[in-house]
């Protein structure tokens, strides 16, 4: 639901429980001088004035309730539409297709990934540690530009943005040194 939508449910809602508190002051006689300020029907009773207060703050509740509520989460799936129909991606999937890149790209030794969907495409998140002496300005270029190409090439879904944070560099010497 819009947001403007949710503004106005709510503003109703505590209209409608501000009158159902106005009908319960009424009818206990809560507010003084308020029966001598405000003429009732002779039809107007005790069962009346609180059914009504009644049915006005149950339905003030629910309006509030529905107008507070979260919004929906988006879902784990990336959907695409085709001429045939709707296409759902995981984004698991989508994150597997990203960690498939990384695992092909020379001097990347570890990495988490986190793709998340926006309306303008995909937002990739990728966390790497690197192998020292590797020039991260070629690397990091390399990695954007393969990430954004499979991923657009292979779900045809446009990608936004490719971020790449470096978490550290790996000094861990390798097993054969003389």
């Amino acid at each position: 639901m819009k947001t403007i939508a949710r503004i106005i449910m709510v503003f109703i809602a505590l209209l409608l429980i501000g009158g159902a508190l106005f009908l319960f002051a009424l009818n206990f006689n809560l507010i003084p001088n308020l029966t001598e300020a405000v003429s009732l029907p002779a039809w107007a009773d005790e069962t009346l004035l609180l059914a009504s207060g009644a049915g006005l703050l149950l339905l003030g509740l629910i309006l509030l309730a529905l107008g507070l509520r979260p919004s929906r989460k988006p879902g784990n799936a990336v959907l695409k539409g085709s001429e045939y129909g709707e296409v759902l991606i995981s984004i698991n999937a989508v994150e597997n297709m990203v960690l498939r890149v990384v695992q092909q790209t020379q001097g990347i030794k570890d990495i988490s990934r986190k793709v998340a969907f926006t309306p303008d495409g995909l937002v990739v998140t990728i966390k790497i540690d690197v192998k020292p002496d590797v020039a991260l300005p070629g690397l990091i270029g390399e990695l954007q530009a393969k990430t954004k190409e499979y991923l657009e090439e292979i779900t045809g879904i446009s990608v936004n943005e490719v971020k790449v944070l470096v978490n550290n560099v790996s000094m861990e010497q390798s097993a054969s040194k003389g």
